[in-house]
């Protein structure tokens, strides 16, 4: 018999359901965690067509084997759902209901959908006191779920003897992410816009420091991207994105770094930048960013990257011009939005995440079209640091910006 006292505490396995695949991660406990086990389940094209209960079908076969083989270690799950299963929306609570707000936000939103609001789990962010016509309100940003959805999270992992104990967005998790280089008291004076390029959405957050102000979920992305140059070439959907990921990302020339600068990265993980470069055939890439946490350095954090370089203008397809400006607008709405709640708050800078920020040409052009300072992030640098990247991790010598949520899933509570 063993006792409590004696058991081995590990970690919860952390779960990214994504449009691609499953990503799967497990780091270390303590104040200096390190990346311990990592493995990605894809999903192929024939199967992303397919509804969502064949995906599900499809993982209650391989998660067990795929978690044993990998190394995971311990049964406690935290989770990120699929997309189309979170709701994600900014609401004005009356001030008498601020209190209350979950219970109210979510009647407003099961209204809103047609549904029994006990049918609902619903989380509510403070944001800031406002008016909505005439009335003062309090913005509050909502994260809905359907109890049932919820529930088959809980028995997929049930059949591989493990169990849910955190059930959190996109968007959260992508904050959390982050939660290491917001930690200063000063933080909170610098207003951070992530921007999540994924390949079935866009997920945008905006922070002041540590604090989410800002949550919206863009439907355009980089299947957007590729159904537009497909019907434009008359070819597949799966050629376009081929085509895509190999002409977006141009040659760059990287900014001189100074001295001390290049000396303190000489041993760091690889930036995303950088590693584009590699696989793009341009300069060196032998240069990044330091890894350490501590900043009385000087040196940038490893998870918020480097700068973005400056490409070619025709680093985008011609034919996805048209579905580039319509993200654009829609990033500038963000920014308007946040603007209009906080008047005397300005952007300082965006950090570009998800698998779609592989293509530096695209960050590049959303960039300059949003007018401010950009960089490309990399929150598994830091799980990663010292030679630590597990066997499981897809490319392991390249930069993971579609790590994000998965990384920030570690920092999530668990409070299922």
């Amino acid at each position: 018999m063993s006792f409590g006292l004696f058991r081995t505490q590990h970690s919860s396995v952390l779960a990214d359901f994504g449009s691609a695949g499953v990503k799967l991660l497990q780091s270390s406990l303590g104040d200096k965690s390190t990346a311990i086990a990592a493995a990605f389940v894809p999903f192929t094209d024939e199967l992303r067509a397919q509804s969502i209960d064949e995906r599900f079908a499809f993982l209650s076969a391989e998660l067990p084997r795929v978690m044993r083989d990998a190394g995971f270690r311990g049964n406690r799950i935290v989770l990120s759902p699929f997309s189309q299963h979170m709701l994600v929306q900014h609401v004005g609570v009356a001030v008498a209901d601020a209190e209350r707000a979950d219970a109210v936000v979510g009647t407003q939103i099961a209204i809103g959908l047609g549904c029994d609001p006990t049918g609902l789990v619903v989380r509510t962010n403070r944001v800031c006191e406002t008016s909505r016509d005439g009335q003062p309100k309090v913005e509050t940003i909502a994260f809905a779920m359907s109890r049932d959805d919820v529930m088959r999270y809980v028995d997929l992992f049930k059949r591989a003897k493990c169990s849910v104990v955190g059930v959190h967005s996109e968007i959260s998790a992508l904050v959390h992410a982050f939660d290491h280089v917001n930690r200063r008291i000063e933080d909170v004076n610098i207003s951070t816009m992530y921007i999540d390029l994924g390949y079935s959405g866009t997920k945008v957050a905006i922070c002041h420091g540590a604090q989410l102000v800002f949550a919206k979920s863009v439907a355009i992305a980089g299947r957007t991207f590729d159904s537009r140059i497909a019907e434009s070439r008359g070819i597949s959907v799966a050629q376009a994105r081929v085509l895509r990921l190999s002409e977006g990302i141009r040659p760059v020339r990287l900014a001189p770094q100074p001295a001390a600068f290049a000396a303190a990265s000489a041993d760091a993980g690889l930036a995303i930048l950088r590693a584009a470069v590699a696989r793009s055939g341009g300069e060196s890439a032998e240069t990044s960013v330091a890894i350490g946490d501590e900043r009385r350095s000087g040196m940038p954090p490893a998870a918020l990257g480097g700068a973005l370089p400056t490409v070619n203008a025709r680093s985008i397809a011609v034919e996805a011009r048209e579905t580039l400006e319509s993200l654009s607008d829609e990033l500038s709405m963000c920014a308007r939005y946040h603007g209009a709640l906080f008047r005397d708050r300005r952007i300082d800078r965006v950090v570009f995440l998800g698998g779609e920020a592989r293509d530096v040409g695209l960050c590049q052009a959303l960039a300059t079209a949003l007018r401010l300072p950009a960089k490309a992030g990399d929150p598994m640098a830091r799980l990663c640091a010292n030679g630590t990247t597990p066997a499981g991790l897809p490319d392991p010598e390249a930069a993971h910006p579609g790590w994000a949520v998965a990384c920030g899933l570690a920092s999530s509570p668990t409070d299922l």
